[in-house]
């Protein structure tokens, strides 16, 4: 049997000999963590090869496959809300597979790389109704959605929905190895522990039933303290839904995993696309580096982490400040839309007590005492940890010293998730000790119900969406009419390429980002420049024929709903409709000078 880098023994990861007195051992601190490493990885299929050697390569392979398994399962609930928007009753509509604001924006933004007639690295802001805006942006999932959009021809959210299979996936595989590598194998309170990581959570629904009873006396309105009911996603699992966070956790943590192996290189590569992927993100993995490795060069004077890697942290942040401030700032258009994006989402007290309470108890249990705390922290994992909470919970709270962007940007479970670590041996400690009943009956009782009050904020939130889905509603995404596809076939058509849409609908001129190379006057709510006057003009020319200068000298094409109240106008400027479908009428103007 191999040894780990501190000389102990490694078990299978089929054993089970973790015990409750094992796990007051390891709070207490005087038990080695066990990490994930179990064999050595054999790379000779030479059928000639010693049996041993053979036999390493498929215990490999298998148990690679098993993990893989384990991370599909642990995933799945992610895909709940996808279901239920797929299987919910719309009549005379059909689910998109959009089932958020943002989604449309990523298949919107992956178009431009190809919708200019040949393929660009960086692309153009989509909601910007100029044809000749910059190319200015890049982000690496961007590219490849772009190329999957391309090389397929497929159904724009059909293919979300497949990349949010694969990133959901990833990122739960590389979760559960950074699980595994701080807290171990082995033992069924192990595993329980790891479906609390996956898809535990805090008190924010119990605070939301306690609260809506005590003031109107009933249940409702669970989720009042969730941020945007839930869709902030303070704890690690929920994440798993959108493909993008769900992608930006698995680069995340990647980066961690690596530092925890002592693979700085590894860890700076993936900091640098994460940098490139979001500039939240981004910037708060660099600040946490930075912090970290600061810390441990130059106040604890680790030798365990390379000066280089701190100075590679420090020119990532450079570039990633001289990207998106310094260059990007360069562009009048982008810097409209930094004015619209400094909007005060700030992560308030009523909802980050609730949900970080749980985790935060456990926590502060491993370093409860003095000489608890001095042992505690003598790991630099463990420093580790407690600087990525500071950074991250400093970040969500940047109001107290800046102009608010958006702080609840960086929760995403990222202030819940080191946490989670820091407390994580306590836990383990609950649920072994939850196994200490002599009947069956009782200890699968206790950890069933320990378990599910960790992770009620999940259970009941994942349960609103095939709740709704049986009760007959549509509870969130994006659905469309038949109608409104055949139009956004038609306008997709070479003869309209370089027209400007025009709609009242700003749903219809959105998808026609997503659908359609055309360019909409009114877009993404965040990502249109000057939205509120574009929404001035649009009313203008429906109630009076008003023609914007800014449309002087480009085509354009108007859409009216034919079902809407504001569609009963007279065709503007005495023009034809150019296309018509039962929902729509279609009128094209050609250029006024």
């Amino acid at each position: 049997m191999d040894q780990t880098k501190g000389g102990s023994e490694i078990p299978p990861l089929a054993s089970n000999q973790f015990t409750a007195d094992r796990a007051d051992s390891i709070v207490s601190g005087s038990a080695p963590d066990v990490p994930l490493r179990c064999h050595p990885i054999v790379t000779t299929m030479n059928p000639n090869a010693p049996t041993e050697a053979r036999h390493d390569v498929r215990w490999t392979v298998g148990r690679e496959s098993r993990l893989w398994l384990i991370g599909l399962a642990l995933a799945a609930p992610a895909w709940i809300p996808y279901v239920s928007h797929f299987v919910a009753p719309s009549p005379g509509r059909l689910p998109t597979g959009f089932i958020s604001y943002d989604m449309p924006y990523y298949l919107a933004n992956a178009r431009e790389h190809f919708d200019g007639g040949r393929f660009q690295t960086l692309y153009s802001n989509p909601f910007d109704f100029r044809y000749d805006a910059p190319a200015i942006y890049f982000q690496p999932m961007t590219l490849a959605l772009a190329g999957i959009l391309q090389g397929t021809h497929l159904d724009p959210g059909l293919v979300l929905v497949g990349f949010e299979v694969v990133a959901a996936w990833l990122c739960a595989r590389v979760g559960l190895s950074l699980y595994f590598e701080v807290v171990g194998i082995g033992g069924r309170a192990r595993g329980v522990g790891l479906l609390a990581f996956f898809w535990g959570g805090g008190l924010l629904a119990i605070a939301g039933i306690g609260y809506s009873l005590v003031k109107r006396g009933v249940i409702a309105n669970i989720f009042q303290f969730d941020p945007a009911g839930g869709w902030w996603f303070l704890n690690f699992g929920r994440n798993l839904i959108f493909p993008t966070e769900a992608l930006y956790h698995a680069l995340f943590f990647g980066s961690v995993l690596c530092l925890l192996r002592d693979r700085f290189a590894s860890a700076l590569a993936l900091a640098l696309v994460v940098s490139a992927s979001h500039p939240f993100t981004g910037i708060e993995l660099l600040l946490i580096l930075a912090t970290w490795s600061a810390l441990e060069l130059f106040f604890v004077r680790s030798s365990a982490v390379p000066r280089l890697f701190f100075f590679g942290v420090v020119a990532l942040l450079v570039l990633h400040v001289g990207y998106y401030l310094g260059y990007l700032g360069r562009f009048p258009e982008h810097v409209k839309l930094m004015k619209a994006w400094t909007v005060a989402w700030e992560l308030e007290a009523v909802h980050f007590l609730p949900a970080y309470s749980l985790v935060g108890a456990l926590a502060f249990w491993s370093f409860r005492r003095l000489d608890l705390a001095r042992q505690f922290f003598d790991q630099p994992r463990n420093r580790l940890f407690l600087t990525w909470f500071a950074v991250a919970f400093a970040l969500a709270n940047h109001e107290f010293a800046f102009r608010p962007i958006q702080p609840l940007h960086f929760t995403r479970g990222y202030i819940w998730t080191p946490l989670f670590f820091l407390g994580a041996m306590p836990l383990i400690t609950v649920f072994a000790r939850c196994e200490r009943p002599a009947r069956y009956k009782l200890r699968t009782a206790a950890i069933a119900a320990t378990l599910t009050l960790f992770s009620l904020d999940n259970i009941l939130w994942l349960g609103q969406f095939p709740l709704a889905a049986a009760q007959g509603r549509q509870f969130s995404g994006f659905f469309v009419k038949p109608t409104q596809l055949d139009l956004y076939r038609w306008l997709a058509r070479d003869e309209n390429r370089g027209a400007t849409l025009l709609a009242l609908d700003p749903e219809l001129g959105y998808l026609a980002s997503v659908y359609t190379p055309l360019r909409s006057w009114i877009g993404h709510e965040y990502n249109t420049p000057d939205l509120d006057k574009r929404k001035e003009e649009i009313a203008s020319f429906f109630n009076e024929g008003q023609i914007a200068d800014a449309w002087k000298g480009k085509t354009l094409i108007v859409a009216v709903d034919r079902t809407a109240p504001e569609s009963q106008l007279p065709p503007q400027g005495g023009t034809r409709p150019v296309y018509q479908n039962p929902g729509y009428l279609v009128y094209r103007l050609e250029p006024i000078r």
